[in-house]
């Protein structure tokens, strides 16, 4: 039967402290199918829980009986490496780049990554770049803080 072999303390502990502990939702969601094949689940069951095809469920119950914890993780894939990266001038304003914008919007980033490599992406795909590397576009804050007088501010502040 495609079931996981019954796991020790030990390895329940480690898939619940993976499960805990990863940022990565497929990883987790591989540890709820390998700990519900432990409690005594099949495949289609657990397919059913878990959102996945029952083939999805036995893949990764094979590749755990077979490479353990690691087993869970997603594998590189083969292929023509990405060629777009973030490593442009996005981090300088586009007005210090010549554009006619002040702030950049996804549309205006890949039309500039664009012209500057010749990689054509679309503005969905520079979102999920910014994701993946944790940078947000955002508007900038506008303040006037730079222009006040800090003796000034304390003074009415302990005014007040």
């Amino acid at each position: 039967m495609h079931r996981v072999h019954t796991l020790s303390d030990e390895e329940v502990k480690a898939l619940e402290q993976l499960h805990r502990e990863t940022n990565d939702a497929d990883v987790r969601s591989r540890c709820d199918m390998i700990l519900l094949s432990n409690d005594g689940l099949s495949p289609p069951q657990i397919a059913k829980r878990v959102r996945f095809s029952r083939y999805t469920v036995v893949r990764f119950v094979q590749r755990y009986e077979i490479e353990g914890l690691q087993g869970l993780y997603t594998k590189p894939r083969s292929g023509r490496p990405r060629r777009a990266t973030l490593e442009y001038e996005v981090e300088k304003e586009p007005r210090s780049l010549g554009l006619p914008f002040s702030n950049w919007t996804t549309a205006n980033l890949a039309e500039y990554m664009a012209k500057q490599t010749a990689i054509v992406i679309t503005p969905r795909q520079v979102e999920r770049y910014l994701k993946m590397n944790d940078w947000r576009l955002r508007r900038p804050v506008r303040t006037v803080k730079h222009k006040q007088d800090p003796d000034l501010v304390a003074e009415k502040k302990t005014d007040g």
